[in-house]
């Protein structure tokens, strides 16, 4: 009995262990059968994935460092304007160096700077040394967001689809992923360089799995594309109204959300006493709301159209941040800041597409253009709040930025011409 038992055992063992075989054999056969726009584009999305992730992850570490070094507010805002002028400095040149040269090696750099960035900025035993690697930060992330976003920008040229909501949804994504992630990690009392060092492990995860299939350098032809570029490089590269106007409303709503990502911590510790391993629940509510708004983000433009798409998602966004200055009690500046994630969704993704599609520069240049005044929002931005708030106060400061917020729907028809609202039609949902 004993043996036929063995040998049943043994033969379902034997069958299951064929059939796990054959299967993974089949899979592996379809993953190889996929074009190479289907890799190209998962690609991209786990490139936006770890941009968003690396970046939030800073967030919940802020108030630890602020109280280990001591920093007051000003202090805070004076370090975060290295950050502010690496973006600055890095974003011109990884336009130009992701157009001469491919966005897989700039992409591939930025995100192995990102590996040791973030064990810098969590450990820094100085002010000085904070300021170096906040200024690493700012440099790469600047980078990287306009290097990630001119690939999606081809890829949606090449492919005819419109994938830059889904896209900047995966980003915030990884942002939830890397609050949730390194807020959770602090909570259950885990050690901050043992949490930083799996961040930066799951870093090079992504890159090792994204980078062979990111875009290489495109070929030199006579195309149409080169000639208008020729011709920018005549005329400087300078910048459209409707380009200023564009990077104006990526500059309040990248405000908005560097205002959160770095001060909602502090602002739940300081206004309402939330214990600082905690504090990193109001960038998750922010980070979670945001997802649901760009994931759905096709849908919601396909039935509202693009203007009236940013025209509500501005006013919700002011109503969020509104909502978080006024609030009574810590959990209702948690519904505040959940609104103001969701209102600022689909703005950005919005305006990067329209510039990509604006016939008066080249993409590279049109994007770099509007990326420095994006990131600048949100880096820069947070140093501007800083200062602010030693004279009035952070609540003064976010109702300013709530207004700016709202003041996007009259900069929003400056910015839409008709080439670009002719160029979206022609492009279907991803």
């Amino acid at each position: 009995m004993g043996f036929f038992y063995g040998s049943s055992v043994r033969d379902a063992a034997l069958i299951f262990t064929l059939g796990l075989t054959m299967y993974t054999r089949n899979f592996a056969a379809s993953l190889r059968a996929l074009p190479a726009s289907h890799w190209q584009r998962i690609a991209t999305a786990l490139c936006f994935f770890a941009l968003g992730f690396s970046t939030a992850a800073w967030a919940p570490l802020i108030p630890l460092v602020s109280q280990r070094l001591n920093l007051s507010h000003s202090d805070f805002g004076v370090l975060l304007l290295g950050a502010g002028v690496g973006s600055m400095i890095a974003m011109p040149l990884a336009g130009r160096l992701a157009h001469r040269f491919g966005c897989r090696p700039v992409i591939a750099t930025i995100l192995a700077a990102f590996v040791f960035i973030l064990p810098a900025l969590a450990l820094s035993p100085s002010k000085a040394v904070l300021a170096g690697a906040l200024f690493a930060f700012g440099s790469s992330a600047g980078a990287l967001g306009v290097s990630v976003n001119l690939q999606a920008i081809k890829l949606e040229s090449q492919q005819r689809k419109s994938m830059m909501s889904l896209f900047h949804g995966i980003c915030s994504l990884g942002g939830l992923a890397g609050v949730l992630g390194m807020t959770s990690m602090l909570g259950l009392g885990l050690a901050v360089p043992f949490s930083v060092l799996v961040i930066s492990l799951s870093i090079v995860l992504v890159m090792i799995l994204a980078v062979p299939f990111c875009l290489k350098a495109e070929a030199p032809a006579a195309t149409t594309e080169t000639e208008g570029a020729n011709k920018a490089e005549e005329a400087k590269h300078r910048p459209s109204f409707a380009i200023l106007c564009m990077g104006l409303i990526c500059f309040i709503a990248f405000l908005s959300e560097g205002a959160a990502m770095d001060w909602s911590g502090i602002y739940l510790n300081t206004e309402f006493k939330v214990p600082a391993s905690q504090a990193g629940l109001a960038y998750s509510s922010f980070a979670a709301l945001m997802v649901a708004g760009r994931l759905s983000g096709h849908l919601i433009i396909r039935f509202l159209g693009e203007k009236k798409t940013i025209l509500y998602s501005a006013a919700l966004a002011g109503l969020g941040l509104l909502t978080v200055v006024f609030a009574p009690v810590w959990y209702v500046a948690l519904i505040g800041y959940a609104i103001l994630g969701l209102g600022s969704a689909n703005i950005v993704p919005l305006m990067f597409s329209r510039a990509g599609r604006q016939p008066n520069l080249p993409k590279h240049i049109a994007l770099s253009y509007v990326s420095i005044f994006a990131y600048t929002g949100s880096l820069l931005g947070p140093a501007l709040v800083g200062f602010g708030s030693e004279v009035v106060g952070l609540g003064q400061v976010f109702f300013v930025i709530a207004l700016g917020l709202i003041g996007i729907t009259v900069l929003n028809q400056m910015s839409s011409s008709t080439q670009t609202a002719t160029a979206a039609k022609t492009q279907t949902p991803a």
